[in-house]
């Protein structure tokens, strides 16, 4: 489904003005975005802890508390406290200055109650200030599947003002997908270590062709991305695991046809970007390249074949799969010399002290058979699924990261939202979720445009 923040709204019926995209500009909420019909309303202040308005308002407390009125109570304030802790030194148990001790401290409580009531007396103005012009109390904002809040970059800029340094225009022009963006704000705040995690899937619709021919003659195509059968263009309902389940025994032969010719922009930018918040946040980035996982699902889904003919269509598939992996690797390597300040550390197949430090740090995680049933309905894909959901903690496995933050599409909704339940407590899961970028078509998205609309990079 293609829609936008605008389209979103009138579907609605609430007018713009009633929401928190008032704020935002034009081009952000006009931003074609391709998502399920999970988004809902919610009101702002349900999910004000998330928003950038709660440090907005914060933001002009402190600038009212600079008054000549304010400052100079305070600084009375402390005049007092220290003439008493200066009589305390001398006379610890103020026998001696009993009177001129009880006189300070009435003073003190006067000045403190001063302090409180002018205190109130701001916070009450920029309350009906607020309410005027953002109306923070009845704004609407838009969430996705109950887990994240519809944003943009603005916000996150005006909550943790060092990302104003991120170098990428692109990130300003695109509505973003955001939840517990206060921890990443503390984080910040407190120069606590953060990892950044994302990066690609290995590759899209299109990209991939399954080549079945089976002991009669006959031959059937199928999209590894989508495991649909289709003639070139149309897809079809048919897939490929079933295929294999319900005709193994006539299966002749399963080839693959990669045409893959290079990283799409996509794939890039979602690689770029998190070089460049690694560079502004100080912060450590881990990328998983998934082909482990494709591996996985690819195992499942020809678990019919015969023995040794299964082992021969994974490891075709295995070149195939590296050699994509290596375009990654490549591309990897010359951001690394663009942002020559981010540490960062790439999970893949042939990486074995990486993958066996993975699976030996998430296993205390998933030790209840029962947390993995839960956690998808998908019984094909739950060794690949497994392996999405725990990517994200990547960070944490490596380095102990008590922050990480998830940079990657909002496909992967789903993936932060299983990953942050199933490591609660461990660490805090900071999520900023992009749309995938349209294609040159005009209505799909890169990943699931035919080859001409790829946009290789």
């Amino acid at each position: 489904m293609k829609t936008s923040i605008d389209e979103l709204l009138a579907q609605t019926g609430v007018p713009l003005k009633d929401t928190m995209y008032t704020l935002s500009e034009n081009q952000i909420n006009r931003f074609p975005i391709t998502a399920g019909n999970f988004f809902c309303l919610e009101s702002s202040e349900k999910w004000q802890r998330n928003y950038w308005i709660q440090d907005r308002f914060q933001e002009r407390l402190w600038e009212k508390k600079q008054d000549l009125t304010y400052q100079g109570l305070l600084k009375m304030l402390r005049e007092i406290k220290e003439d008493i802790a200066q009589i305390k030194a001398k006379d610890p148990k103020g026998y001696q200055h009993m009177p001129q001790l009880h006189n300070l401290r009435a003073v003190r409580h006067s000045l403190e109650s001063a302090l409180e009531e002018l205190n109130q007396y701001y916070q009450s103005e920029l309350t009906q200030e607020f309410a005027s012009v953002y109306g923070i109390h009845d704004r609407k904002l838009l969430v996705y599947k109950n887990t994240v809040c519809l944003g943009s970059f603005a916000d996150l800029e005006r909550q943790i003002p060092v990302l104003q340094k991120t170098e990428l225009e692109w990130l300003r022009k695109t509505p973003l997908l955001l939840h517990n963006t206060d921890a990443l704000k503390k984080a910040v705040e407190d120069k606590v270590p953060i990892g950044l995690v994302g990066g690609p899937c290995l590759f899209g619709v299109y990209e991939m062709e399954i080549v079945v021919q089976h002991k009669d003659g006959q031959c059937f195509s199928f999209d590894f991305s989508s495991g649909r059968h289709y003639d070139q263009v149309k897809h079809n309902a048919y897939e490929f695991a079933d295929h294999v389940e319900q005709w193994g025994g006539e299966i002749r032969s399963i080839h693959f046809r990669n045409w893959k010719k290079g990283v799409t922009a996509q794939e890039h930018e979602s690689l770029e970007v998190l070089f460049a918040m690694g560079t502004v946040l100080h912060a450590r980035v881990a990328i998983p390249i998934p082909d482990l996982s494709y591996l996985k699902y690819l195992s499942t889904m020809t678990a019919a074949l015969e023995p040794s003919f299964r082992a021969a269509v994974l490891e075709e598939f295995r070149v195939e799969a590296y050699k994509i992996a290596d375009m990654y690797l490549e591309r990897i390597e010359n951001l690394k010399r663009k942002y020559p300040d981010v540490e960062v550390r790439v999970l893949h197949d042939r990486d074995r002290e990486a993958c066996e430090e993975f699976y030996t740090q998430r296993e205390k995680f998933f030790q209840n058979s029962g947390v993995i049933h839960k956690l998808t309905a998908k019984r094909k894909k739950t060794d690949a699924i497994f392996d999405y959901i725990s990517m994200l903690a990547l960070p944490y496995y490596f380095w102990k990261t008590p922050q990480v933050v998830q940079i990657d599409n909002l496909d992967e909704t789903d993936s932060y939202r299983k990953c942050k339940k199933v490591h609660k407590g461990a660490f805090a899961l900071t999520a900023v979720l992009y749309p995938e970028k349209i294609s040159a078509d005009g209505e799909q998205t890169i990943f699931n445009a035919p080859l001409e609309y790829k946009e290789y990079t």
